[in-house]
């Protein structure tokens, strides 16, 4: 999983948020009334213009306070019930038929098939749900304005923010029912989908035998289900586990016989569906020489997320964890890392490229002896770290060491990771290595990440029913699509301008506008620096310029992409609270806007009248 920043704690997220939503709320509201002066000037002068657009904005704002919780949800219900003349519970008979042909498609043999069924069920409940509502918000309004029928209702003693508030809450009670439907169904099918049990016999299994015929074990391998086999070790009471391959391991225990005769059960899945909760550490690197380094080697891959360590090197990865206590991890340090594998050459593709970790006091220095490793690509690897480790010394001496009293300094501790085969590579990024603090409940995750669908779906009906207030339904559909298009991009320019600012363009490479034109007619590679002359430097401080409103910009228009949390989910990581509240407070900002935004312009086109 892919995590550029660190999550911030909420109580220090929220007060600049609420600052740079202030500041924006105030610029957008003087432009606004700029541009509606300015309009109106054209046709009454500017004296009389500027008393409209006054007496306007205060009966708007009277007209806001003023509004019923009765009025809007009888004009929610209105809105619920054309939802369901329009016949929008098809949609559900379409949800459907994709989970019941969905195993066609999807490869139950893939490298991590729990990550490829929630994908595609949380991918597929988000673009139904949203996509229905977008249908309803935009070509409702523009519908009664055409027939007529909104006189009906602007006649009454109902004001515009009621109508406005109305559908939206209707459209989004409508989004989700479906979305709880839907996410039902779909937690039922990524569960059936991924669950299997192998079979392990007693003639599968070869014993370990002591030289004087005690048994110490045995190991073997599982039965082929689902396309694989695990490589199973039990001790001589025949208890033990299987491998872990594809992301998940079985637990096995014998429940009768023995040797040849004995019948095993294996357990279900386990280490596919869960919610992990790491602890992460900061990376830094040493470079072939052992040198201190700000990043790793380049392989020429352009997307920069991962940092590559040189093999058979004094190259390392180094990750430095805080606030570890003995009393949190009574086993030992439960390491999980992703590492990722570069070749040079294509050797065994079979096999692994080995590797070593160790553990070292920040303080005073002392490490371990290395424990070796083989990188598995596309799947986690775990390494329980030991309470007793063995170091060696200057003159070649061993002694064991405790891993909380010699290596642990105040609660902190380094993870040195190294390549041991020559002209090989390891890529790493500083979220890939990460200390298992916990555990949280996969239901509930998954329930989290339907909660990030139903923050979009409630984006996606505010910015509908506010297009719709002014524009007719085809029109109102390509706005609120290009608004959600446009947000996608939202992240990019944000550390475009940041890299601008701070000259690091390592992870956002190919600089400005200017910049980006320059490159495209000289070819200049996007990550190859250009020599710095006046002109460059006079070309990358005006995109500094033309950055900082399209930042400014960029902040109009919501990232939806950002409020889906499918990606911790499908992984396997317990999505955060702090992050759940991030995007709560962020969705509640918006629908403010928007649904203000709608209120104004519907009162603005007068349809009363």
């Amino acid at each position: 999983m892919v995590l550029e920043q660190e999550i911030p704690a909420f109580l220090t997220w929220v007060g600049p948020a609420l600052a740079s939503y202030a500041l924006i709320a105030f610029l957008v509201a003087v432009f606004a009334s700029l541009l509606a002066w300015v309009s109106l000037s054209a046709v009454s002068g500017p004296l009389a213009a500027g008393d409209r657009v006054y007496r306007g904005v205060l009966a708007g704002v009277t007209d806001l306070l003023g509004m019923s919780t009765r009025r809007v949800w009888a004009l929610a219900r209105l809105a619920i019930q054309e939802s369901l003349r329009r016949n929008v519970l098809i949609v559900l008979g379409l949800f459907a038929v994709i989970v019941l042909f969905a195993g066609w498609f999807l490869d139950p043999q893939s490298v991590n098939p729990g990550k490829l069924y929630l994908g595609f069920i949380l991918s597929a409940t988000n673009l139904l749900v949203c996509l229905v509502v977008l249908v309803l918000s935009v070509f409702s309004l523009p519908a009664d304005v055409k027939a007529k029928a909104i006189q009906t209702v602007t006649t009454k003693p109902v004001r515009t923010g009621e109508i406005v508030f109305g559908r939206i809450l209707g459209f989004s009670i409508v989004g989700t029912v479906l979305l709880i439907i839907m996410g039902g169904i779909g937690w039922g099918f990524v569960v059936r989908s991924v669950s299997h049990r192998h079979q392990v016999s007693g003639a599968d299994l070869l014993e370990n035998l002591l030289e004087d015929g005690r048994v110490t074990g045995s190991e073997g391998r599982t039965s082929l289900d689902r396309g694989h086999r695990h490589r199973v070790e039990l001790d001589a009471n025949g208890n033990g586990a299987t491998d872990t391959t594809r992301g998940h391991r079985h637990i096995i225990r014998r429940i009768s016989g023995a040797g040849e005769t004995a019948r095993y059960e294996v357990g279900p899945v386990e280490g596919m569906l869960e919610a992990r909760r790491p602890l992460r550490g900061t990376l830094r690197f040493l470079d072939r020489e052992g040198r201190p380094s700000d990043k790793g080697i380049s392989v020429g891959a352009e997307w920069s997320y991962r940092q590559y360590i040189e093999g058979g090197s004094l190259a390392a990865a180094i990750w430095t964890f805080d606030g570890i206590a003995a009393s949190e991890f009574p086993q030992g340090l439960p390491l999980e890392m992703i590492v990722r594998v570069f070749r040079t050459y294509k050797g065994d593709i079979e096999k692994g490229i080995a590797g070593s970790v160790r553990v070292r006091n920040p303080s005073s220095g002392l490490q371990s002896d290395p424990i070796y490793f083989t990188a598995k690509e596309f799947t986690i690897d775990s390494l329980l770290i030991p309470r007793t480790l063995v170091a060696t010394s200057a003159d070649g001496g061993t002694r064991n060491v405790d891993l909380f009293g010699d290596i642990v300094s105040d609660g902190r501790v380094e993870v040195v990771l190294q390549c041991l085969e020559p002209a090989q590579y390891y890529g790493v990024a500083q979220a890939d290595f990460y200390l298992r603090s916990g555990n949280g409940s996969f239901v509930l995750n998954y329930a989290k990440s339907c909660l990030g669908i139903w923050f979009a779906m409630l984006l996606v009906a505010a910015i509908g029913v506010m297009f719709s207030t002014f524009l007719a339904g085809p029109v109102a559909l390509l706005a609120t699509l290009s608004v959600i298009m446009v947000g996608q991009f939202r992240g990019f320019i944000e550390g475009l301008f940041d890299a601008q600012l701070t000259g690091n363009n390592f992870d956002v490479p190919g600089g400005g506008p200017i910049e980006s034109l320059y490159r495209i007619v000289t070819q200049a590679s996007i990550v190859v620096e250009l020599e710095q002359t006046p002109f460059v430097a006079a070309m990358k401080t005006v995109d500094t310029f033309l950055l900082a409103p399209m930042r400014l910009a960029a902040y109009l228009f919501p990232s939806l992409s950002e409020l889906g949390t499918s990606d911790f989910v499908a992984s396997g990581f317990d999505i955060p609270l702090n992050l759940i509240g991030q995007h709560a407070f962020e969705t509640l900002g918006y629908l403010v806007a928007f649904f203000i935004a709608g209120a104004f312009s519907l009162k603005a086109r007068e349809v009363a009248s």
